[in-house]
């Protein structure tokens, strides 16, 4: 009996998720109580055939169009694939270990998870969903709770996206319209565009760096004493490029891009509704200036602007040919993505053995040779910052370094801040 007989061809992909088609996030968590490879073997076993199209349970075909689900035969092989043993995390190296480990061969799993002796590091498919969806996989796999994986299945295609542009154009068409006027033109190629550089495919590594409980602490009660109008995205973003660019990466410094969660517009209810539902969106501005950074930011979010993007990605999406594209072979200036997690769905139920010691670090493939992609994420009252990009275009080690300034941001960003005003005292 084929495949096909057995469970039809397969649900067609959203057009939302096909935009992120060869996109990967990863997370690693150390240290952690993980459950065995066998054990999760056995329970994703149970898994795919109580729910067999579930994308989980499927592998992705026909150009990123279809899930199909794996044949019962085949499912013993697919899971070994899928879900590995790995040695020792190596704390000092990490990257090392991650892009060692990362999905390749004939294998169409949206998922690798690699099970270390007090870690793990899940290799998640974009195409599945977005951190609504990876965040909770994570600590659902953590937890050996396999079963819980049922209710991450994307339920919000183009449809949604159509009902929430049909909710904001009337309020915001004027924004939006002046945006696509002024603004729209400045921005360089897209971060994580697919694109190829004298026909060679971008690689993709990262460096990042733990910022304690204690010096998270200390920024955030500077912000609240300095500047509480500016938002910490903005400043940890413009801490981010100064830091950047004091140990010399050439980078963009007219703007950067950012994610919207688009579930801001739904009902309460549906703010962890899975899918693929935000944005990367590009902020013009000064990325030296914190508070240029700050209404840049303010404007995105109150213009709604990422909306109608949302919506014209899918559209493109699905007129786009199956084959990988390519754009010209020159290099752009490196731009910067920088996405802040400060409340990670699932996050408290994470096994940790040594939570003071906690790494949440939180990376993706492929970024492009003109990105730099920055993912801050909250973990135990501290922040974990990582960056990928392409190390034939940016130092690993000089990004290290710079990486290393972000433990201390108020000191990256005194100086850029406007003195404040002098009070007159009344004797």
């Amino acid at each position: 009996m084929t495949e096909t007989t057995e469970f039809g061809r397969g649900r067609r992909t959203s057009l939302l998720d096909r935009t992120w088609r060869d996109h990967w996030s990863v997370l690693m968590l150390s240290p952690i109580k993980a459950p065995t490879v066998a054990e999760l073997r056995s329970k994703m076993l149970e898994f795919m055939a109580e729910n067999p199209r579930h994308p989980l349970s499927c592998t992705l075909e026909d150009g990123g169009k279809r899930w199909r689900p794996v044949a019962v035969g085949d499912r013993e092989r697919h899971v070994e694939e899928a879900i590995v043993p790995g040695e020792s995390f190596d704390v000092e190296h990490p990257f090392d270990y991650i892009d060692g480990n990362r999905p390749a061969g004939p294998s169409t799993a949206p998922y690798k998870v690699v099970v270390g002796a007090d870690s793990m590091v899940m290799y998640f498919d974009h195409v599945v969903g977005d951190i609504a969806a990876f965040a909770p996989f994570a600590v659902l796999m953590s937890l050996g709770d396999v079963h819980g994986l049922k209710g991450l299945a994307a339920d919000a295609g183009l449809p949604v996206a159509t009902k929430i542009f049909l909710k904001e154009v009337r309020p915001h068409w004027r924004d939006w319209w002046q945006h696509a006027r002024t603004k729209a033109v400045t921005a360089p190629v897209a971060v994580g565009a697919q694109h190829a550089i004298a026909h060679r495919a971008p690689t993709t590594t990262g460096r990042f760096v733990v910022v304690s409980a204690e010096e998270f602490g200390a920024f955030k009660a500077w912000r609240k004493s300095t500047c509480p109008d500016i938002a910490t995205t903005a400043l940890m973003a413009s801490a981010t490029f100064v830091a950047l660019e004091r140990e010399g990466v050439p980078l963009n410094d007219k703007g950067f891009y950012t994610l919207v969660d688009l579930r801001r517009h739904l009902p309460k209810k549906q703010a962890l509704r899975p899918g693929n539902l935000a944005k990367s969106a590009y902020i013009d501005a000064d990325m030296r200036d914190p508070a240029a950074v700050g209404e840049g930011v303010r404007q995105l979010i109150e213009s709604t602007r990422a909306v109608p993007a949302l919506v014209a990605g899918a559209v493109s999406a699905g007129l786009r040919k199956s084959t990988r594209e390519t754009a010209a072979a020159h290099l752009e200036p490196v731009t910067m993505t920088f996405n802040s997690m400060m409340r990670i769905p699932g996050i408290a139920h994470i096994p940790w053995t040594r939570p003071s010691e906690a790494y949440f670090v939180a990376t993706s493939y492929h970024v492009g040779v003109n990105g730099l992609s920055v993912s801050a994420c909250a973990v135990e009252g501290g922040m974990c910052i990582a960056a990928s990009f392409d190390p034939t275009r940016v130092d690993p080690d000089v990004v290290a370094r710079a990486l290393g300034h972000l433990r201390d941001m108020p000191a990256l960003l005194e100086a850029r801040l406007p003195a404040a005003p002098l009070k007159l005292v009344d004797h």
